[in-house]
């Protein structure tokens, strides 16, 4: 396989992406691009052979590129996958993909015209909690599924005091399209296609943030399961108490993150999770768009993908806000 020649723009969480490329032996990290001139010297004096930017248009002029990773925030999202499309650029772009179902829909035309591949960051589905309930799920080992919820109680005061877009009135980021939309893309990827959404949200904790900074969502699946999303950005709790968890309730047993509790003939048990050290979930991606480009496979989280999980949020979004039952539009 050549080298598949990448660019980074945007080195906040971008710089993670950087760093995966850089340990690809398939991929050559030609360049990096931020607005922000010390977040460029910082990585190249790490990386020297990186080229540096601080203009994303000239280095898409320069660059002879195959793959632009996008790590920008929310709101230049769909300006700078347009133009990596345009320069005839396959995408890995964060999450949420962008902030609107007509955003959305534009960036499904610019994929389809293109013929080039878009991937969306979802990098949840890399941890091992989620590796074992989505292996767990395919084999029925808890029996039919009835509930599972997701859960994200976290103080984001610090983060977006150091990123204040993310808390800003001019482009307001939502705590369930942001944060949140890991758990509904949780959701749909074990469980399958939200039908309708019902919510409740408050703002209450956090008021600098402009929006609500709670949400909790219930989700009717397809399959008639429920499912349950819940979302904080101003939760005060302990150390290790805070972060991601998921649950899994069967009729045949449960899972709580990690760990396992059936009952087979009249007996039960938990099955304690093994020790595992989660490896870099964003280096792991990297991986495998790569090898998805390679085997020229669709990746799984494609652009249909990114859209559903944003038509999935904002179906909760608008259910909280009106207090009514909202169905999500279809990609």
């Amino acid at each position: 396989m050549k080298h598949v020649r990448v660019a980074v723009v945007g080195l906040g969480l971008g710089t993670q992406r950087a760093n995966g490329y850089l340990k690809n032996d398939n991929a050559l990290l030609c360049a990096v691009c931020d607005t922000d001139l010390d977040r460029v010297k910082d990585f190249q004096a790490q990386s020297p052979s990186v080229r540096g930017y601080s203009d994303y248009q000239l280095m898409l002029e320069t660059e002879k590129l195959d793959l632009i990773n996008v790590s920008t925030p929310d709101w230049m999202h769909l300006q700078h996958v347009k133009l990596a499309l345009q320069s005839d650029c396959h995408v890995l772009v964060e999450k949420p993909m962008v902030r609107t179902l007509d955003e959305a829909k534009m960036i499904i035309d610019m994929v389809e015209t293109s013929g080039k591949t878009l991937m969306v960051g979802q990098n949840y589905r890399r941890l091992p909690m989620a590796v074992l309930a989505k292996q767990i799920v395919e084999e029925n080992r808890l029996g039919p599924i009835f509930y599972l919820s997701t859960e994200e109680f976290v103080n984001k005061r610090n983060q977006f005091s150091q990123s204040p877009w993310y808390a800003s009135a001019e482009y307001p980021r939502s705590a369930l399209l942001g944060t949140g939309i890991h758990g509904v893309d949780m959701l749909r990827w074990l469980m399958g296609e939200v039908e309708e959404a019902f919510a409740y949200s408050n703002h209450l904790a956090y008021p600098e943030f402009p929006t609500d900074d709670f949400t909790l969502v219930m989700y009717r699946l397809a399959n008639g399961a429920v499912g349950q999303v819940s979302v904080a950005y101003g939760a005060i709790l302990p150390t290790g108490d805070s972060g991601f968890k998921l649950r899994l309730y069967g009729a045949k047993g449960s899972q709580q993150k990690e760990n396992i509790y059936l009952i087979d003939d009249g007996n039960d048990s938990w099955q304690e999770g093994q020790e595992s050290v989660t490896q870099n979930t964003f280096w792991q991606e990297v991986d495998y768009l790569l090898m998805c480009l390679e085997s020229c496979r669709r990746p799984d989280v494609d652009v249909y993908e990114g859209a559903r999980n944003i038509a999935a949020c904002l179906a909760g979004i608008e259910a909280a806000r009106t207090g009514k039952v909202v169905k999500p539009e279809r990609f």
